[in-house]
């Protein structure tokens, strides 16, 4: 049972993932690609990069895009590593994703807002207690 709620909290986790990455991505293309926000970046000018001069319109659109995208397949490959049969292969996930989250709740405080750190701090309490119901599942059943 215990590991039946583990994967249940570990899968709503993965499942916000998904669902924020494709948002994100719907609202990128819908709104964030837009001649306004092109127009307002365009204009940055001496920012250096590597030596040159960044594209500041390309480089967020990038950031953008990718981020999006990537909550997506984070969010898969959660679920995928959920379906493992070895517990130290489904603790590689969780802790992954614990990780990710952490960043997600730094992000939040410094450059995104409360909503973010918010949201993020609900994901890692469903994830570390996912992860904590694991742990207590293995050490009760017989090696």
């Amino acid at each position: 049972m215990k590991k039946k709620v583990a994967n249940i909290l570990s899968t709503i986790v993965a499942s916000l993932f998904i669902a924020i990455g494709l948002l994100h991505t719907e609202v990128h293309f819908r709104e964030l690609n837009s001649s306004n926000v092109k127009s307002a970046l365009v204009e940055i000018k001496d920012v250096q990069l590597l030596g040159e001069e960044a594209d500041m319109w390309r480089l967020w659109q990038g950031f953008s895009f990718m981020m999006g995208i990537c909550f997506v397949i984070i969010g898969v490959l959660r679920i995928i590593t959920m379906q493992a049969q070895g517990l130290k292969y489904q603790l590689v996930g969780a802790f992954a994703m614990v990780v990710l989250l952490v960043v997600v709740i730094v992000s939040g405080k410094l450059f995104f807002g409360p909503v973010q750190t918010y949201g993020g701090s609900v994901g890692l309490a469903l994830q570390c207690y996912s992860i904590f119901l694991l742990l207590r599942k293995s050490r009760k059943e017989p090696q």
